[in-house]
Parts: structure tokens; C-alpha cells; sequence
């Protein structure tokens, strides 16, 4: 049985990253951004309210990700076996269950996931305005 976004109902999208320096999971909801950083230093917390259209956004740019499928994808790159790279990875909240995808090299997801990459990315520009 393959599970997509059309059959469910998606909750949340958290973003990881994983470098020597620490980790940074980006959070997104309907409601809210929310940004943390652990690790070497000092740790950070970042949070604001989801602007208009940008859950939109989200939600449209995993019509066609199989969530069931996402475990087995293999990243189109390996630069975060040799710490050239951040190590990262989805968490997909929906109200079927949560799915992880396969870790892949930050920004450089499998091309059925790069759609919600783009769009986590304009959600993070909004962080900076």
C-alpha cells in the first residue's frame, strides 16, 4: 500500500541537520516555524508564526512524495560520509503516522523529496526578514 499526501493529511515537516558543530532541526506546521541548534556553543531557539501561503506551500510541494517508500531512498550524493557535508534527513508528520526519510546530504535530498527541500528553504528565507 503506498501512502501519499492525497490519502492522508499532513501535520508537520521537520527538517535535520547534523554536522561536527551540532544539530538543527527546522520544524514546520500550519502554525509555526520553529528553529533550534544544539550542540557546540551556544544553543539557539528560533520560532514565529507560519506565514500565508507558506504551509501552502509545504503541503502542495509533497502531493506526490510515497511516504512509505521515502525509508528506501537512496540520496543522489555521499559528501556527509567524509564531513563534507551536513548529514540530513525529513520527518513527516501526517495523521496516517510519521515517516523518516533515508539520510542524505544536506540540500541534496532524492529528487521525489527536492520539491519540500525547495519549499523549506523559502520558509527559512522568511526567518531572515
Amino acid at each position: 500500500m503506498t501512502i501519499s499526501c492525497e490519502e492522508t493529511d499532513l501535520k508537520k515537516v521537520e527538517y535535520h541537520t547534523t554536522t561536527m558543530m551540532g544539530r538543527t532541526v527546522t520544524t514546520v506546521t500550519p502554525d509555526s516555524v520553529v528553529v533550534t541548534f544544539s550542540g557546540r556553543g551556544e544553543p539557539t531557539h528560533y520560532s514565529r508564526k507560519t506565514k500565508s501561503g507558506e504551509w501552502a506551500s509545504i503541503v502542495e510541494s509533497v502531493k506526490d512524495i510515497k511516504f512509505d517508500e521515502i525509508a528506501e531512498l537512496e540520496a543522489p550524493s555521499n559528501k556527509r560520509a567524509t564531513d563534507a557535508a551536513p548529514f540530513a534527513k525529513f520527518v513527516f508528520e501526517t495523521k496516517k503516522g510519521t515517516f523518516e526519510s533515508n539520510g542524505f546530504d544536506g540540500g541534496n535530498p532524492h529528487e521525489m523529496l527536492m520539491p519540500v527541500m525547495k519549499a523549506i528553504e523559502e520558509v527559512k528565507k522568511g526567518n531572515e526578514k
